[in-house]
């Protein structure tokens, strides 16, 4: 590696994902040097766990090896645009932006995407965290190899087309299922029964699918064709229209994927 080594990082943004990352990079022996923010009460409080100088403006940074802008997607063209061209790699950390939005900055710029739920109040163990890369060149691709290699224990090099279709399964799996997590507290919740009952199934869940795949995991009376137990369930959310939508979307598509010949809308006609 010799000179081309990261050593010093500025980090543009201090959410969730800023934090995390930053907190693992300092974990793992780099210099946050820069933390750049348009929030001064975040900026400065990141800053302050990493040890770093906070600054407003890309003028206020000496060249750091690598910036990684770690902000909202709608935001990264921006920063771009207000970056230009400089003499330093740059990435993001986005999960469906391209990577060439960042060829304004230069010609090395790429992509360190982890792959993980960040919140506020959880901690994260990032060596179980897949760290996804791309660069605009093969030198660049090496160096961002190195440091991830050294946060995680699952590196992969992915294109933006694949890396976009990761993200989409990822909300799938991730922000679909939390969401349907909500919706099953508040059933539970309105004829107080504790939440904490669903948490073993979760679990089950969760382990079952790491060693078999989702088709062969899938119970329940959908998969069964359990037309007894889908009517009493369809009865029971007839006069919630959105819960019955949802309810009828998922139910209908397992009957299909698992091959049963009817659907909700032969045991539960809608109201005309």
């Amino acid at each position: 590696m010799g000179e081309s080594r990261i050593i010093t990082i500025a980090l543009v943004g201090a959410g969730s994902v800023a934090t995390h990352l930053g907190l693992a990079l300092k974990n793992a022996g780099y210099k946050v040097e820069y933390v750049l923010n348009r929030g001064a009460e975040r900026g400065t409080v990141l800053a302050e766990k990493l040890e770093a100088r906070y600054v407003t403006g890309f003028d206020q940074l000496v060249k750091p090896d690598l910036m990684i802008i770690a902000v909202s997607d709608d935001a990264i063209p921006v920063m771009a645009r207000q970056l230009g061209l400089c003499t330093f790699p740059v990435v993001h950390t986005s999960g469906t932006i391209a990577k060439e939005v960042l060829s304004v900055t230069g010609p090395d710029y790429g992509v360190f995407y982890p792959l993980q739920s960040f919140s506020p109040d959880k901690e994260v163990d990032f060596l179980k965290v897949p760290i996804c890369i791309d660069a605009s060149n093969t030198a660049l691709i090496q160096r961002l190899e190195d440091v991830a290699r050294s946060l995680s224990q699952t590196v992969c090099l992915i294109d933006d087309s694949k890396r976009k279709i990761l993200h989409l399964a990822a909300v799938f799996a991730c922000n679909f299922s939390n969401y349907l997590y909500g919706i099953a507290h508040d059933l539970l919740a309105e004829n107080d029964i504790p939440f904490e009952l669903l948490l073993p199934l979760i679990q089950e869940t969760a382990m079952k699918v790491q060693v078999r795949s989702a088709f062969d995991a899938q119970t329940g009376p959908a998969k069964r064709g359990d037309v007894s137990t889908i009517r009493q369930h369809l009865d029971m959310i007839q006069n919630d229209p959105k819960l019955l939508k949802i309810y009828k979307t998922f139910t209908d598509n397992i009957l299909k994927t698992y091959s049963h010949q009817f659907s909700t809308s032969d045991i539960h006609p809608e109201e005309e």
